[in-house]
């Protein structure tokens, strides 16, 4: 497969998508899964949220790893343990085991949201590199919709555990195509031991860059994530149809992400400054949140403030994906890329208590307030190459 070319991006964009797919993929199943020996509706959303503990702990040291190692090897590593992982679901037979394939199940993200986005950058030309990221940025949205649809076609039955026999046998799949994926020499000649590049990175005079960004990020995870979590249950309260209808809905809602992940690439190709735009969308992002969860209004008027929320936060995710090449160079792009996977694990792994927990309360207002404060403290916490045109970094002679 050529290096660089769209389809070789596009493959390793997709074990972004399969990988996110892994966490929506519960969703639908949750009555079986709260039926299993030893679970309750209460443990769910801790079930759900599981997968986020190895990227929490891991995800910048696995970072700092795949920058020596290759990304290549990871992305096919990871393939290969989501296909396991989803073989052993088919067998578990309590909510005990569930729970630890769960968590082993973060290995999946831990590598793949490091690995991929670093050998896209890495293998793609300078000029492409916005249009590559802002692909990227789309996998959260892709992948989501992609869980809810495989679970969605089997929730109803009781073949629901075929949802984990489709979803390994993709990853299977994916592991076998991956050995076509071009070969990216990891940075730098003399190797440096994991803890060592993670400490560089930090102590690098745009050390504070990686945190911030990968802090905005962490907060935008919480809302379009939250807002993923509880909607499938929001609509079928609210408006009286069934779980599998709404999870449906909004797997194919979720789509219209790309829609704004495209605009944001197009936006600034034509030099826009990152931050102004990620202002214009925290604040018709915000004004759309208010429309998702408002209670007086029709399921039409929902489901088109849901759209435009959607949109924004695709965008928005773009506008991140963008300034990932510039605040860190070659030797730490898988680094940084760990570092902002880390930090969403750890708004991963409380997201859906959270959010699940704010909807049992009916009250739609403190819903649309963690919707305002999330995009105020995710636009207060740019890095400040957000507000410059600079060209991605390059390596260092």
């Amino acid at each position: 497969m050529k290096q660089g070319s769209w389809a070789s991006l596009t493959l390793i964009y997709l074990y972004g998508v399969v990988s996110a797919a892994s966490l929506t993929k519960a969703i639908p199943l949750q009555a079986h899964i709260t039926h299993l020996p030893g679970a309750t509706v209460a443990l769910f959303g801790l079930f759900v949220s599981l997968m986020a503990i190895l990227p929490a702990i891991f995800g910048t040291l696995s970072g700092a790893v795949i920058d020596r190692m290759g990304a290549r090897p990871a992305l096919i590593l990871a393939a290969l343990i989501g296909a396991l992982v989803n073989g052993l679901y088919m067998v578990a037979d309590s909510i005990l085991p569930f729970e630890v394939i769960r968590i082993i199940e973060g290995a999946v993200p831990l590598l793949t949201y490091a690995a991929a986005p670093a050998l896209m950058i890495a293998t793609s030309a300078p000029q492409r590199r916005p249009a590559a990221m802002a692909l990227w940025s789309s996998y959260t949205p892709v992948g989501t919709s992609l869980g809810l649809l495989i679970s969605a076609a089997f929730a109803s039955g009781n073949q629901w555990r075929y949802a984990y026999l489709l979803h390994g046998a993709i990853f299977a799949a994916l592991a076998i195509i991956g050995l076509a994926l071009p070969k990216a020499v990891p940075a730098g000649a003399t190797p440096i031991a994991p803890r060592r590049s993670i400490l560089a990175l930090l102590k690098s005079p745009e050390g504070m860059a990686p945190l911030r960004l990968a802090s905005s990020f962490g907060v935008l995870i919480l809302l379009g994530l939250g807002v993923s979590v509880v909607m499938p249950t929001y609509l079928a309260h609210h408006y009286a149809i069934s779980i599998s209808r709404a999870s449906g809905i909004m797997a194919v809602i979720n789509v219209v992400m790309i829609l704004g992940s495209t605009l944001s690439g197009v936006i600034l190709t034509r030099g826009v400054l990152p931050a102004n735009l990620f202002i214009a969308l925290a604040v018709v992002g915000s004004i759309a949140g208010l429309g998702v969860f408002a209670p007086w209004t029709q399921i039409g008027f929902t489901l088109a403030a849901l759209l435009v929320w959607l949109v924004c936060t695709g965008a928005a995710m773009a506008v991140l994906a963008s300034l990932l090449p510039r605040v860190a160079g070659p030797e730490h792009r898988a680094s940084t890329a760990g570092l902002l996977s880390q930090t969403g694990a750890l708004m991963t792994f409380v997201t859906s208590p959270l959010w699940l927990a704010v909807l049992g309360l009916n009250q739609w207002l403190a819903l649309f307030m963690i919707i305002l404060a999330g995009w105020g403290v995710s636009a207060v916490l740019l890095p400040a190459q957000s507000r410059t045109s600079a060209q991605p970094r390059t390596a260092p002679r």
